[in-house]
């Protein structure tokens, strides 16, 4: 169950370190990962805990939180020392943008604009090829996975191309605004519950990437990954497989 309350006084607190400490730690990591982190660990004493060669962005009580939001192959050395060397229990942290606003910084002004609110519901997806670039740790029985759904606000400045000086402009900061939901798997072969309902029993790398608004490539991948965590089964049909649960 998600707390609200504490999740405002997450935001409050990465905003009053950010704009109090010049210089210091937080200030070249991003929101989502700041309020996060001070979510799972209200106590700042738990954050950037070391733990042998390596730190932990979050350690209380003996279980780590690690904030994730891309790249997740860059975790395999600390998994391994964290999950066999210390035999520690280790949560990823997927923060997911299922609601965004974009907005809009005038360089010169400070003004600010905000364009219409999109959702996008089907980034969730992204974690099948996320998860691919630590395969060998997923069936860890102290490996945990938590995907927190955000609504957030985009900070961007005009200072692009063309006449309303959008495109690709300079991205400053994502702000997380609500807390919209949190999937917690047990294991992370369980993600095979994301699979959309709608796929038809058997289904192709294509039908599946039209699903889950993935690219072929990562929607390639991400059936690879359930298929080797034995929570998908194939068969070859022609020059294409054919997945089924």
């Amino acid at each position: 169950m998600i707390d609200q309350a504490l999740f405002q006084t997450a935001k409050e607190k990465m905003i009053a370190r950010s704009q109090g400490e010049k210089g210091v730690g937080t200030l070249s990591e991003k929101s989502v990962h700041s309020v996060l982190k001070y979510y799972y660990a209200p106590d700042e004493k738990y954050h950037e805990i070391p733990v042998g060669t390596h730190v932990a962005d979050a350690c209380v009580d003996g279980e780590i939180y690690e904030i994730q939001t891309r790249t997740f192959y860059r975790m395999n050395d600390k998994l391994d020392e964290f999950l066999n060397t210390w035999a520690m229990d280790v949560t990823i942290v997927y923060p997911v943008s299922v609601e965004n606003t974009v907005i809009w910084i005038d360089p010169e002004t400070g003004e600010l604009s905000a364009s219409k609110t999109t959702k996008t519901p089907k980034k969730i997806y992204k974690i099948f090829r996320e998860l691919y670039g630590i395969r060998d740790y997923l069936e860890h029985p102290k490996l945990r996975l938590v995907l927190a759904c955000l609504k957030t606000e985009d900070y961007r400045l005009l200072d692009g191309y063309g006449k309303d000086k959008k495109k690709r402009a300079t991205k400053t900061d994502l702000i997380p605004t609500e807390f919209a939901e949190e999937l917690y798997f047990e294991k992370c072969s369980d993600i095979v519950n994301l699979i959309p309902e709608n796929l038809p029993e058997k289904f192709t790398v294509k039908e599946f990437a039209k699903a889950t608004a993935l690219g072929p490539n990562d929607a390639s991948v991400g059936l690879l990954l359930l298929y080797r965590l034995g929570v998908l089964k194939r068969e070859k049909e022609k020059n294409a497989y054919i997945y089924y649960r």
